[in-house]
């Protein structure tokens, strides 16, 4: 499980909407001070992201609290692959087969573009069947008793 604290802005019966934080590697690396890319990230992470999750361990939560949530890592695992592996698989596959048949050098350069739209176009439909799993949803796992939240 892929777990996050977060802080509760409001509860509505089984629902409870909550605002994370966005956290980056930045923060970590030392050559920060020297590189652009952790200003543009200092001004993102400062951004709160909220996100209804499903309260379906009926916790005792109220606004304000900060919690736990978590999403299963096979399943996070499983839609990043989706997202960045499939795509490029598909362009490639059409580049090759283009190859294959002879076609010139931009007609292979054609059919991996349209392909790669063509992918991220099913995904949209294939993401929309899987948000509707319960191992793809954000999941309620505990309420912190100190607020740490940053």
């Amino acid at each position: 499980m892929i777990e996050e604290q977060a802080l509760v802005i409001a509860v509505d019966g089984q629902e409870v909407t909550i605002a994370a934080s966005r956290h980056s590697a930045c923060g970590q690396c030392a050559a920060k001070s020297n590189c652009g890319q952790s200003a543009i990230v200092e001004w993102a992470a400062s951004k709160m992201l909220n996100m209804i999750v499903k309260n379906s361990k009926n916790l005792a939560v109220k606004e304000g609290d900060s919690v736990i949530v978590g999403v299963d890592e096979r399943s996070f695992i499983n839609a990043s692959l989706l997202l960045y592996l499939a795509p490029l698989i598909v362009m490639f596959a059409a580049g090759l087969i283009a190859t294959a048949l002879g076609a010139l050098e931009w007609q292979v350069i054609v059919t991996s573009f349209l392909a790669l739209a063509w992918s991220f176009y099913s995904i949209k439909f294939i993401s929309k069947k899987l948000t509707n799993q319960a191992t793809y949803q954000l999941v309620l796992l505990s309420v912190v008793k100190e607020k740490n939240f940053t």
